[in-house]
């Protein structure tokens, strides 16, 4: 992107943009929650918003597909039954996001609009903009060098901020984003080549930071898209799985549901619940068989699903943004490095 197409606007002027922003819209960002930790809630000032933080342990997906979502409603009348869905069309604008995070809902987003569109997902997705927080200094347990998916981003974002100090420089990458710097037209001012030129070095400084060895995707790929990763490789991996789920709740691409009907008034509501591909039940047929009883056959197709060829043809990216929030979560330590440097090297240390 030129320097042409940025804008920039005062550190002192952004609480009076996000008041502009929350006039018409729902704005979420990271804030400090109960007991100093950070959250992704619903402002409603824009002092609450934190600009120097810790990407928070829940990303921000469950704004996109919540953990229980309503779908339909189902009444019973005259002798038939009624459905009718239940809209989501709230404007909301996700602000402060991370590079991982955007990542991950450019993920999750092109999944739903494939094959059989999700109209529920896709109402909310068309309401929803996405400000991103490029991230000049690299994540502790961060690996998004490795999935293209950080420090900083080409695509996928609605706006791009990048801290220079004084002033934030917004890169635009959408009309919707163009129609967020509208709102408040006057504050904003043409990026100089100089500032450019900042951002640019920011940028490089980032990746410099990452550590030479941190996820190699590539020969993992190769690997369990070929067959060459031992039967027994994966049952001692799935001995290390303590079946809790975390993994899926706090993976920004993870999107494993249930479907249940919650009676509500005189009928029900058809509601899409958040479940666990390592959960025993999750493939429970209602024969009695479970294809996937092992411990070690789920960690094998929750792995095949994130790194392998064939579902990296398909979706474009591997399953993972390296965000590293299954590192913190994960009480067994099959977390995605541990895991794909397993893959790799053909032996598992716990």
């Amino acid at each position: 992107m030129e320097h042409q197409a940025a804008q920039t606007i005062a550190r002192v002027d952004l609480n009076q943009w996000l008041e502009r922003l929350m006039e018409g819209s729902e704005v979420i960002a990271p804030t400090a929650g109960p007991g100093g930790d950070e959250i992704f809630t619903t402002l409603s000032s824009p002092d609450q918003l934190l600009w120097d933080f810790e990407n928070p342990l829940h990303p921000p997906k469950h704004f996109m597909l919540p953990q229980t979502e309503r779908l339909v409603s189902i009444r019973h009348e005259n002798g038939h039954h009624q459905v009718t869905p239940v809209p989501d069309v709230v404007p909301r604008i996700l602000f402060n996001l991370r590079s991982c995070d955007v990542k991950g809902m450019n993920f999750l987003h092109k999944m739903h609009a494939s094959d059989l569109p999700d109209s529920a997902y896709l109402r909310r997705a068309d309401k929803t903009t996405l400000v991103s927080l490029a991230c000049v200094t690299p994540c502790p347990l961060g690996f998004c060098i490795c999935c293209d998916a950080g420090p900083f981003l080409r695509e996928g974002f609605d706006l791009q901020l990048t801290d220079l100090g004084e002033r934030m420089l917004v890169e635009v990458g959408s009309e919707k984003g163009q129609a967020l710097i509208q709102i408040a037209d006057p504050l904003f001012q043409p990026a100089t080549k100089e500032e450019y030129r900042q951002r640019l070095g920011l940028e490089e400084e980032a990746r410099l930071g990452f550590e030479k060895e941190t996820c190699h995707f590539g020969s993992a790929m190769r690997r369990i898209s070929t067959g060459r990763v031992a039967d027994d490789l994966w049952e001692a991996m799935g001995d290390w799985c303590q079946e809790c789920g975390g993994c899926n709740f706090i993976c920004p691409t993870c999107y494993c549901f249930s479907i249940q009907d919650l009676p509500e008034d005189e009928g029900w509501t058809r509601c899409r619940i958040w479940d666990s591909c390592q959960y025993p039940a999750f493939t429970l047929e209602a024969s009695g068989h479970n294809p996937r009883e092992r411990k070690g056959q789920r960690i094998w197709r929750r792995f095949f699903h994130k790194v392998s060829a064939q579902y990296y043809q398909r979706d474009g990216d591997v399953g993972c943004v390296g965000c590293g929030r299954c590192i913190k979560v994960c009480m067994g330590t099959t977390d995605m490095p541990a895991v794909v440097a397993a893959i790799r090297k053909g032996e598992w240390h716990g």
